[in-house]
């Protein structure tokens, strides 16, 4: 017999013995045959067909040996060339390839019996770290799948893991739609073989995993803004190790604000009428407003709030407002609202109603207080109304009534005007009913003249309103009437002497009441005197005779003072007219004596001089 059938022969009894309380202990069988399996779902992988190849130079047929060898070939990918050439009896397996052995189950992997059996399956599902599904080809002929637990003896003695099976990611993922704040990505699997896995996904930003992002569709926020962003994406099947793979990372862009409804302008479109703004509704929502308001599409500087109160500047002007939202990781977006119509002047009111000021009398001045309005900086106009008809051309502040207005009540219509604002009337209350004028003074009637016998005496009326007044005179002697004495002037008489003379003026004009009023008087009328004084001097002395006179009257009686030599005085008492005097002592040479007549009621006094030499 020659080496190389001497080998296979010894390779196929190593690969038969393999002890029936190995394969059954702590095992249940799944299926049996080839058929039976198949139709139950659980596969031969089509070794039915080729259990006559060799493979790995093993005994062809059903044994265990063989169909493993198999399904490492063509299951697995691994070349048909046996790893080492002490790899023949099942027994063998895992002492020649101890460096890929361990305890540890896979999917693909070599369940061996070395010391507890000789036999070797493949290993279809791990279920756990205590129970996995083999497939196996046994020396009895039959192919069947056992589920087998570690409860038991029968749990294999290792697992070679000759090229285990895995999930291989043939196509990366990636990430689908423009990836910018706030616009939903999805997740693309990409390629894997085998296919028909179950993938779980993370997020990354910078290549840190994002938190509580794990599924297919992620939506940035501006956390991630200008980070790159990937995805990795883990591939799971029953069995296999799961298998990851990353999208290529793509740097996340600030995201778009868009307006759905436009921003609305609410209020009255008038000047000082406040207009308010809404910001409309924008997708995704903004964090911050920002307003500016326009008139005719010119920025109105300063402008920059939800509100805005168009001044009497902006009237006729239509008004815009122009909203920009602003969002952490979006671009900042702007829209404008629809133009409100013209806007129209502004409204003026009189807070408090015009007033007049003044007594209401004929020739007494009345004032136009304007009143309290809703601005200030008005121009006001004013027009008077008397019985309520205007009085022609009474435009001005103040207002004087006239005759005509006696016992008519007087009102005052105020119009308020501004630049941006609709002319506005308020009327005053209406005063009582013109009562007379009264007359005024600015200087006293007066009596100008001398009060001497004989002068001419006339009134002065003074300085009155109204300027037009007449006049009528009564003259009064110590305040009584003189009959027939009535007009503007009057000459001094004798009876007139010794009396103060005054008069009684009465004012009157048409719409006012007359006003009396009396001079101050003056006098008491006197007769002018004259003196004169002749000297007889003498040794030391002097004797004068002295001579009083008031042309219109009697001789006079009186005293007569004389000054001389300095502060010297003597006095001597008029008779009729007539006194004499005589001075002793006097001293020697030319010497003036200086006489003062008193004068009396009726009289004036008189001053005379005179100069005597004294021997």
């Amino acid at each position: 017999m020659s080496r190389s059938r001497i080998v296979l022969v010894v390779l196929l009894f190593a690969a038969l013995v393999v002890p029936a309380s190995t394969a059954s202990a702590a095992s249940s069988v799944l299926c049996s045959g080839y058929s039976s399996c198949s139709s139950k779902g659980y596969s031969h992988a089509g070794y039915a067909t080729k259990q006559s190849t060799s493979y790995w130079r093993m005994y062809t047929g059903t044994n265990c040996t063989n169909y493993v060898a198999y399904r490492l070939v063509t299951t697995n990918g691994m070349p048909n060339v046996r790893p080492k050439s002490s790899v023949g009896n099942a027994r063998d397996w895992g002492t020649a390839m101890s460096s890929i052995t361990n305890g540890t189950p896979t999917v693909g992997s070599v369940a061996w019996w070395g010391r507890t059996g000789n036999h070797v399956a493949y290993v279809e599902k791990v279920v756990s770290s205590t129970e996995i599904w083999v497939s196996e080809s046994n020396w009895s002929g039959a192919f069947d799948w056992r589920k087998i637990t570690k409860s038991g003896s029968g749990w294999p003695d290792g697992f070679i893991h000759f090229a285990d099976r895995k999930i291989v990611n043939t196509a990366k993922p990636a990430i689908r739609g423009t990836v910018k704040v706030g616009t939903s990505l999805t997740a693309a699997v990409g390629e894997w073989s085998p296919q028909g896995n179950t993938y779980s996904y993370r997020w990354l930003a910078g290549g840190t995993s994002i938190s509580g992002a794990t599924g297919k569709t992620f939506t940035p926020t501006a956390a991630q803004l200008a980070q790159s962003l990937s995805v990795r994406v883990t591939a799971t099947r029953p069995s296999y190790p799961a298998a990851t793979a990353t999208s290529p990372a793509k740097k996340v862009a600030p995201g778009t604000l868009s307006p759905a409804t436009a921003p609305a302008i609410t209020g009255t479109a008038r000047v000082d009428e406040t207009l308010t703004a809404s910001t409309g509704t924008w997708a995704p929502g903004g964090s911050t407003y920002a307003y500016q308001w326009f008139v005719d599409d010119v920025l109105v500087p300063g402008a920059s709030q939800s509100t805005f109160t168009p001044g009497p500047d902006n009237v006729a002007g239509r008004v815009t407002v122009q909203v920009t939202a602003a969002r952490a990781g979006y671009n900042e977006s702007t829209a404008s609202s629809a133009p409100t119509d013209a806007l129209a002047p502004g409204l003026l009111t009189a807070t408090t109603q015009p007033s007049i000021t003044g007594a209401a009398r004929v020739g007494s001045q009345l004032s136009a207080s304007p009143g309290t309005w809703s601005r200030s900086g008005l121009t006001y106009a004013h027009q008077w109304f008397v019985g309520g008809s205007a009085v022609s051309g009474a435009n001005d502040p103040i207002f004087v009534p006239r005759a005509a207005d006696l016992g008519l009540p007087v009102t005052v219509h105020v119009t308020g005007t501004r630049p941006g604002y609709a002319a506005t009337t308020a009327v005053s209350a209406g005063t009582i009913e013109v009562a007379r004028g009264t007359f005024t003074f600015s200087t006293a009637p007066r009596i100008t003249g001398s009060p001497r016998l004989g002068s001419l005496l006339s009134v002065s009326p003074g300085a009155y309103t109204p300027a037009n007044a007449t006049r009528r005179y009564q003259w009064l002697r110590d305040g009584s009437v003189r009959r027939g004495a009535t007009g503007s002037t009057r000459r001094v008489i004798t009876g007139d002497l010794g009396h103060k003379l005054s008069t009684r003026v009465t004012y009157s004009a048409p719409g006012y009441t007359s006003r009396t009023v009396t001079t101050a008087p003056v006098g008491p009328a006197k007769a002018t005197s004259a003196m004169r004084a002749s000297a007889a001097p003498g040794t030391r002395k002097a004797t004068f005779t002295i001579r009083v006179s008031a042309a219109g009257v009697a001789a006079p009686s009186g005293t007569v003072t004389v000054r001389y030599a300095g502060d010297q005085r003597r006095t001597v008492t008029v008779r009729d007219g007539r006194a004499s005097l005589t001075l002793t002592g006097q001293a020697t040479g030319l010497r003036t004596y200086r006489f003062r007549f008193g004068g009396t009621s009726t009289v004036t006094s008189a001053t005379y001089s005179k100069k005597v030499t004294i021997r």
